[in-house]
């Protein structure tokens, strides 16, 4: 296979791994129920666990960017794909609240070296005017793991008990660490070297045109992770639904992320513009928040139904940022943007979901922690209208 064929093979290694971090991302979400009755918690603890794997991931991209800028992608992704296993096998063990939320923290560590290496494979791999497609493959990676763990967790956790279903999660992260093994190349140091993790940190983060974009994917990933988080809950509370069943109906979104993510890099590809594409996704996004809020209770379960899938068709513009962001820098330092922009995500992601969870225990429903998500939502929408235009019609221009 030439080296320009092998691109797909990248691409496809890289989507696998993918898979594994929105698997263990999601896995304990539809476990909240049954979890919080097992060790006699709430809905703020359930929270804060979910959010200990975003603790590590967060505070761990800067620094795999600027490590995978000078090293390479397929080191970084071997040794923290090693851990991400590892912290499954310890969660899956847990029987403490202290237990379950170190053992989160090794999987969000795990998980934390995929996304921004996987970006700069991407930027290393795929001329220009594929990356938007190639952007929303790999994302589309991220839709399987999600749905998979909204779908068989619950169902074997019905099963065979929550440990058990949660400690199969095993087998996929294996399989992935062999193919990273077998088949991802070494880096190819076609691009100027970094001068120093200082120095091109220091770049990145001089950029005004970073804070925007930084500004609206922590608001608009801080809603959206909240609200997945807490869907199943909300739909076996409001509809009267089984675990399985709310985290079935919840797999929905996930699943139409599949498609929507990649449909949106390539409608961005197409019009050489991302700018659009993004801000119909984003507004997308806190539309979903207040119709799930303020509709969907009254809907029955055929209509929530209705409305889940429908919210993964429409958010696909929400990954464009991942593309704009690497087309901001020259390709030495796409590591370190990547790195940066996903840890502005991962904060909102770490945050808004305790907040939620307090909401919702503090009310005893979730009615209003859709509102407050919507609203986050909405910011994230206004941060984002004063986001850079970075696609091949721009960049034409300069």
């Amino acid at each position: 296979m030439t080296g320009a064929r092998y691109r797909w093979v990248v691409l496809g290694v890289c989507v696998v791994a993918f898979v594994q971090t929105h698997l263990h991302r999601m896995a304990f979400a539809p476990l909240i129920p049954t979890f919080v009755a097992d060790l006699g918690l709430g809905y703020a603890a359930a929270g804060t666990i979910q959010t200990a794997y975003f603790w590590t991931y967060m505070s761990a991209q800067i620094p795999i960017g600027v490590v995978a800028d000078r090293w390479g992608s397929r080191r970084v992704m071997l040794a923290c794909m090693a851990l991400l296993a590892l912290g499954a096998v310890a969660f899956a063990a847990s029987g403490t609240f202290l237990g379950a939320l170190g053992a989160r923290m090794l999987v969000g560590l795990g998980a934390a070296a995929v996304w921004v290496p996987s970006m700069r494979l991407v930027t290393e791999w795929f001329p220009a005017a594929e990356r938007g497609r190639a952007t929303g493959l790999l994302s589309a990676g991220g839709g399987v793991g999600g749905t998979l763990a909204l779908v068989l967790v619950p169902w074997g956790a019905a099963l065979l008990g929550w440990r058990r279903a949660y400690l199969a999660t095993l087998v996929p992260a294996l399989a992935a660490l062999a193919l990273i093994l077998l088949l991802l190349p070494g880096d190819r140091r076609d691009a100027a070297a970094p001068a120093g993790p200082r120095g091109s940190l220091r770049r990145v983060l001089a950029t005004r045109a970073l804070w925007p974009l930084n500004l609206s994917v922590l608001f608009a990933y801080g809603g959206y992770f909240s609200f997945v988080t807490f869907l199943p809950a909300f739909l076996a509370q409001s509809l009267g639904l089984t675990q399985a069943e709310a985290g079935a109906m919840t797999s929905l979104v996930t699943a139409g992320t599949i498609v929507s993510w990649p449909l949106a890099g390539l409608v961005s590809d197409r019009l050489g513009r991302r700018k659009p594409v993004y801000l119909f996704g984003q507004a997308a996004s806190a539309a979903v928040c207040f119709v799930f809020a303020l509709a969907v209770p009254g809907l029955g379960a055929a209509g929530a139904a209705a409305a889940a899938g429908a919210a993964g068709l429409l958010v696909g513009g929400m990954i464009i940022p991942f593309a704009m962001i690497v087309e901001m820098f020259p390709a030495e330092l796409a590591g370190t943007a990547a790195g940066v922009t996903n840890a502005a995500c991962f904060v909102g992601g770490m945050v808004f979901p305790i907040v939620l969870g307090w909401i919702a225990d503090t009310t005893g429903g979730f009615t209003a922690s859709f509102l407050v998500a919507g609203g986050v939502q909405v910011m994230a929408l206004g941060f984002a209208c004063l986001t850079l235009e970075t696609g091949s019609r721009a960049r034409a221009r300069a």
